[in-house]
């Protein structure tokens, strides 16, 4: 059964349930919140543009972790790509959001994690904003936390990992923005999907989005090298070699988010 509210937080609505716990909208003296009771341990707060922010922290009677943080109602990039409103433009700027969230985790030593379309939330300005950071910091012992269609081959194979991690999964996240489906994504079954990334090159997005430009089938074969030192040294030289090949120009990082509930009594 859901619970009707937490530590003063009165449950709405339940927003999505995963691996890694259920995230329920929620009103703390009538300002919204996403609130998600954990699986894991809470992850550190960090202050980003570009990272859902985390308000408040705490624990369960039942020894689970919760945690309230940034309610942005504008969904997600998944739903907007399978809504028709993702052009090649709009996936590299998204694409270029979640690389700075990622370079600013990864160079306190946070690994993501879980690096795909449907957790990059949009914010009513346009911004792309990484949420669901599940562990603190990725501990790289052999759990899998992202779905095998974003997953690295070191994941996969259930070995120490780190940023390259990260830097694999967001350029599949690239290649599904850009064409509308995941690598591999024809690969059959899931045990299939898996072996594809352990031993498979990756597809041409050109295959699938002919009027992309050559150069992008270049940047996503360097992002999903086998070995992680092939791969581009991080989240941010992804994102700007894909905006070089689109010929796009990135907007600058955005301010940090003036809206916060109010101060706990």
């Amino acid at each position: 059964m859901d619970p009707v509210s937490i530590d003063g937080y009165v449950i709405e609505s339940v927003l999505g349930t995963g691996s890694t716990g259920t995230v329920y909208l929620a009103r703390h003296e009538g300002v919204p919140v996403a609130l998600k009771v954990l699986t894991a341990e809470c992850p550190a707060p960090m202050r980003h543009p570009h990272i859902a922010q985390v308000y408040e922290t705490g624990q369960l009677s039942d020894g689970k972790h919760w945690l309230a943080m940034q309610y942005l109602p504008g969904g997600d990039a998944d739903s907007e790509l399978r809504a028709g409103r993702m052009s090649p433009e709009r996936a590299v700027q998204i694409i270029a959001d979640v690389a700075a969230a990622l370079d600013f985790a990864h160079d306190r030593d946070i690994v993501h994690g879980d690096v795909k379309p449907s957790n990059f939330l949009l914010a009513e300005d346009g911004r792309a904003v990484l949420t669901d950071f599940c562990t603190s910091p990725f501990q790289g012992d052999g759990m899998v936390l992202t779905s095998a269609a974003f997953a690295s081959p070191e994941m996969l194979r259930g070995g120490p990992v780190d940023a390259r991690a990260d830097v694999y999964s967001l350029g599949c996240s690239l290649f599904r923005l850009l064409t509308g489906k995941p690598p591999f994504f024809d690969a059959g079954s899931k045990d299939e999907v898996v072996q594809a990334h352990l031993h498979h090159e990756p597809p041409r997005p050109t295959q699938f989005a002919p009027w992309l430009p050559s150069a992008m089938d270049d940047v996503v074969a360097t992002a999903l090298r086998k070995d992680p030192g092939g791969r581009y040294p991080s989240a941010g030289e992804l994102a700007r070699a894909a905006t070089a090949a689109l010929h796009v120009k990135v907007q600058p990082a955005h301010a940090f988010p003036r809206t916060h509930p109010p101060p706990r009594q």
